[in-house]
C-alpha cells in the first residue's frame, strides 16, 4: 500500500490574516480611546441604579382614563400625517433628482456629482438641526415639521433610488438610445418600470423613519404625539406617560407589520 503525505493546505495568506488583524486591532483601539475620551462614569450609573427602580415602579401603572386614549390617537394621527405627507411630496421630487444623480442616466456627471453632495450633506444633517433652522425662519409649527421631514426624506431616498436605478444596468437605456428616443422616454419607458419595486420597497422603509422622526419633532415644538408626551413628562405624569408610550409602540409595530408585508408582496412580483 502506497503512503500518500498529505500536505497542509493554506486557505488564506498571511499577507491576508495580517490584514484583518491589523484592522481588528485598530477597531479595538478606536473602542478603547472613545471609553476613555467620553469619560464615562460606570461607578455613579451602577449607584443610581437603585434610586431610578422609583420612576420606573411609577410608569409601570398605566393611566387609560377616558382622556388620554383619544388624545393619544388624535396626536398619534397627526404625526402619521405629518410622516405621509413629507413621504408623498419627497417621493415624487426624489424619483426627479434620482434620475439626475444616477450615473448612467444623469444628463451630465458635473449634476449627478452635485446633486449627490447636496443629499450627502442633507443626511448628514438630523432633522431636529434642519428644524430648528427652519423655525428660525417661518416659526413653530406642522409647516417647520413637514419642511424638515422632507429634507430627510429627499436626502434619503435620493442616495437609494440612484442606486437602484444605476444596479438596473444600461442594457434597456443603450436600446432606447439607440432609436433617438429623447431622454425623458428613456426615463419613463426604459427605466422607471424596471425600478418600481425597490422604489416602493425604498419608500415602505422610510416612512417608518419619518414616522420615528416625527415623533421626535413633536417634543421640539411640532404637533403630533411627541408633543403630548413631552407635556406628560414636564408634569411628571408617570401612568399617562406609559399610555401614551404603549399607543406609539402598538401603532409602529401594526406599521412594521404592514410594512414587512409590503415588502414581501413587491419582492415577490418582481422576482415573478
Amino acid at each position: 500500500m502506497t503512503e500518500v503525505n498529505m500536505s497542509r493546505v493554506q486557505l488564506s495568506r498571511t499577507s491576508d490574516k495580517l490584514k484583518k488583524l491589523g484592522i481588528f486591532a485598530v477597531l479595538i483601539g478606536v473602542f478603547v480611546y472613545s471609553f476613555i475620551a467620553l469619560d464615562l462614569n460606570l461607578a455613579r450609573f451602577v449607584s443610581r441604579l437603585v434610586d431610578n427602580a422609583l420612576p420606573v415602579i411609577r410608569m409601570m401603572v398605566m393611566n387609560f382614563d377616558t382622556s388620554v386614549l383619544p388624545e393619544a390617537m388624535r396626536e398619534m394621527m397627526v404625526s402619521l400625517a405629518l410622516a405621509a405627507a413629507a413621504l408623498f411630496v419627497g417621493f415624487w421630487v426624489s424619483i426627479l433628482l434620482s434620475f439626475f444623480a444616477a450615473s448612467n442616466t444623469a444628463p451630465s456627471k458635473i449634476v449627478a456629482s452635485a446633486i449627490k453632495g447636496l443629499m450627502a450633506v442633507i443626511r448628514a444633517v438630523p432633522s431636529l438641526v434642519w428644524l430648528l433652522m427652519i423655525v428660525a425662519s417661518i416659526g413653530f409649527g406642522n409647516t417647520a415639521g413637514m419642511v424638515g421631514l422632507l429634507l430627510s426624506t429627499c436626502g434619503y431616498l435620493v442616495k437609494s433610488f440612484a442606486s437602484s436605478i444605476e444596479e438596473k444596468g444600461n442594457e434597456a437605456i443603450e436600446a432606447l438610445r439607440a432609436t433617438g428616443a429623447p431622454w425623458i422616454a428613456i426615463m419613463i419607458k426604459g427605466v422607471l418600470p424596471g425600478v418600481v419595486s425597490p422604489f416602493l420597497s425604498w419608500s415602505s422603509i422610510r416612512f417608518e423613519a419619518n414616522i420615528a422622526e416625527s415623533i421626535g419633532l413633536g417634543m421640539v415644538g411640532v404637533a403630533g404625539i411627541g408633543a403630548l408626551l413631552m407635556r406628560n413628562i414636564r408634569s411628571n405624569n408617570f401612568g399617562r406617560i406609559m399610555a401614551v408610550l404603549t399607543v406609539i409602540f402598538v401603532v409602529l409595530l401594526i406599521v412594521e407589520i404592514l410594512s414587512i408585508a409590503l415588502r414581501r408582496k413587491i419582492n415577490a412580483q418582481s422576482a415573478k
